[in-house]
């Protein structure tokens, strides 16, 4: 056994990995939601015979190293960290050659007043490593960009598969600018390659490891994205423009992945005509010609997410999508087929992915989930079709002790075929009408699927069953679908909410006395406008870091990105223009409804929100005050817009369910039943 004692300073614990603890009579507590995982970073080794991961207990880190071929493991301590006082991070681990790692460290210690959790930070230290070492844990060389601090040595741009001792690391001089050097991973040494600009924010590399492109950004603000194509002669060209919502890229072009061919990159293109294909497809984009190639793989009803390509050739053969659950269609039929078994092994409501594969395909590390299943790895030996369980991510979740979710379609007002998912405590009774909570999802261009949410789920092990509806607006369907929600903030968007909520009332799944609406950001906004429009279909309101005057918010928006910016254009399109709207936007906004308010309501946003601002929040809390309304504001010390600490997420997730138990009280649910996980089930045939 070797261990990284000389970076991290600690030792790890150790353990036996896969064990899955038995259901309880008590459903899991907040503590055992906000958990971390278990384990982490899994990979497969070039030759596929080596295994790799990262284990997690309490607060000691640890890396695995598993033999496939002889079934021995050995372990690395990797440090140790609490959450209120830092300590050593394993970030990411990568396979450079089958005798090689690296592994990229932070380190970040945090001084308290009189050392208590709760004090004040008196002062802090933060640092980051990137370490190459051979699989036994010898011969450890900290690699660093040249003339790169210590503390901030850059970050692993391409690990140059072809190249055995060398990597290339993006890093910022001390001008501010991110350039581009090639390391050697046995000795250290670096020498600079590319000479950057403070505006570049990342690099594209091809299949050689040669830099033929970047993301960059231009204007005052900051918030012009582009992409940008390497010339021949050294200089740099607009190639075209990324744009965002709220929290993520939204880009009518995206990279995929270097392709088979040196300065070609798979890319995933949102089609630009009105009518025709809508959804997103994989294209080839060449960076010596500047030309997009025509679509090599496209699902006509949802949006590409990801591909999977030949671990040794590059070559597409896989495109993936969200459905209902995530899938990868195999261009290859006996690859497909061997999908369809693996999909067959686990059941339809499991989403199963390729996390990495051996070079010569003989194995593929596969990551499975479910929505009663945050997830579990195994390996998949593809010449004797055995599964092999490596461990769960969440094991203080097992499957009986969580909800179970179902597909629920539905039709709009209009006729529009909807559809969204309800999640049903566990043990319930088929059909019960329970307490229901709706739950729209932010974004708006974002969408939910039949898999696991930690809030669905802790709101169903609390006795509730929760309906996520994938309203129009929502992403992944399509372009047509997506903006059909432009400028519909409290009309089509919220309509279609509501068709969801009446379509169960219908059919008995719920009762139309016993509803409350839960949301964050976007979802956030829509709680609050059904609380001000429909305080006849529910109960309570809980907004989270959501909207409530659009005017204002479009004003926030303009001071912050810049009248000229991607981000406000994107707002104007999906919003509304205060200007010319404005009359729609205040009779869309819920502040402007304060004095009519009749739904007790809870208010909770970070304090350091950059995306939506926490006045958006406060001022809704004063207006309901002063009409002497029910309403609780909770303000989260340095919380930002999403990404909470632990004791943020805790705080949320403790004041909502004492919220709901006040306000449309349910019996919690308990842990009950016997079912057999994946991991026990037979192996594929």
């Amino acid at each position: 056994m070797h261990s990284i004692r000389t970076i991290a300073a600690a030792c790890a614990a150790f353990w036996l990995l896969g064990a899955v603890p038995p259901a309880r009579a008590d459903p899991p507590t907040v503590a055992d939601f906000l958990e971390g995982p278990a384990l982490s970073a899994a990979s497969l080794s070039p030759s596929g015979r080596y295994l790799v991961w990262t284990v997690h207990e309490g607060d000691e880190r640890a890396v695995h190293i598993r033999d496939l071929q002889e079934g021995t493991d050995s372990i690395m301590g990797a440090g140790s960290s609490r959450e209120h006082f830092g300590g050593v991070f394993v970030d990411w681990i990568r396979w450079k050659t089958d005798d090689r790692l690296l592994i990229g460290l932070t380190r970040l210690e945090l001084r308290r007043f009189r050392g208590r959790e709760d004090g004040s930070v008196r002062s802090f230290t933060f640092g980051q490593s990137v370490l190459s070492l051979a699989r036994d844990g010898s011969g450890m060389v900290a690699l660093k960009a040249p003339g790169a601090e210590d503390a901030a040595p850059g970050e692993v741009l391409d690990t140059l598969r072809d190249d055995p001792d060398h990597i290339l690391m993006s890093y910022r001089d001390r001008h501010d600018r991110l350039n581009v050097a090639r390391v050697n991973i046995l000795t250290g040494e670096a020498a600079r390659t590319v000479e950057g600009h403070r505006r570049v924010l990342d690099y594209i590399t091809d299949r050689n490891g040669a830099v033929v492109g970047r993301i960059a950004y231009r204007g005052a603000t900051g918030r012009i994205m582009l992409m940008e194509a390497l010339n021949p002669d050294g200089a740099w060209s607009e190639v075209f423009r990324l744009r965002r919502n709220e929290i993520r890229d939204l880009p009518d072009y995206e990279s995929l992945g270097a392709t088979d061919q040196p300065g070609k990159i798979y890319v995933a293109v949102r089609p630009d005509a009105p009518d025709g294909e809508s959804t997103a497809g994989v294209h080839i984009f060449d960076f010596a010609t500047r030309t997009m190639g025509p679509t090599i793989w496209r699902n006509p009803r949802y949006d590409v997410s990801g591909i999977v390509l030949d671990a040794d050739s590059l070559e597409l053969v896989a495109g993936c999508y969200w459905a209902d659950i995530y899938r990868c269609d195999f261009t290859d039929r006996g690859e497909n087929a061997l999908m369809t078994g693996i999909r067959r092994f686990f059941g339809d409501s499991w989403s199963v992915s390729v996390v990495s594969q051996a070079r010569d395909g003989s194995r593929w590390l596969v990551l499975a989930s479910a929505p009663n299943n945050p997830g579990q790895y195994y390996i998949f030996d593809v010449a004797e079709r055995h599964m092999e369980f490596v461990g769960s991510i969440y094991p203080r979740l097992p499957e009986p002790a969580l909800g179970v979710m179902e597909r629920v379609d539905y039709a709009a007002a209009d006729g529009e075929a909807l559809f969204g998912y309800l999640t049903r405590p566990p043990g319930a009774a088929v059909g019960a009408p329970l307490p229901l909570v709706v739950m729209p999802h932010g974004g708006p261009e974002m969408r939910d699927y039949l898999t696991y949410d930690r809030w669905a789920q802790f709101l169903a092990t609390r006795g509730y069953q929760v309906f996520q509806p994938n309203f129009r607006g929502s992403a992944g369907m399509g372009k047509a679908f997506a903006e059909a929600g432009y400028r519909e903030w409290g009309g089509r968007m919220q309509d279609d909410v509501t068709a969801g909520v009446e379509h169960l009332i219908t059919q008995g799944l719920a009762d139309r006395s016993q509803i409350c609406i839960v949301g964050a950001s976007y979802g956030g906004y829509a709680a609050l406008q059904a609380g001000a429009t429909q305080p006849d279909l529910y109960r309570c309101v809980v907004s989270i870091a959501g909207p409530s005057d659009l005017v204002a918010m479009m004003s926030w928006e303009r001071s912050e990105a810049g009248a000229d910016s991607d981000r406000y254009d994107y707002w104007l399109k999906s919003i509304g223009d205060p200007r010319e709207d404005r009359e729609r936007l205040d009779a869309a906004s819920p502040l402007r409804r304060a004095a009519d308010w009749r739904l007790p309501v809870l208010l909770i946003h970070g304090e350091a929100d950059d995306v939506v601002p926490v006045s958006q929040s406060r001022n809704m809390d004063r207006a309901l005050r002063r009409a002497g309304k029910d309403v609780q504001l909770i303000v989260l010390e340095d919380a930002g817009h999403s990404d909470w600490s632990t004791r943020q997420d805790t705080t949320a997730l403790t004041e909502v369910e004492a919220f709901l138990g006040r306000h449309l009280p349910a019996a919690v649910a308990a842990a009950s039943g016997s079912g057999v996980s994946a991991a026990e089930a037979s192996p594929v045939d």
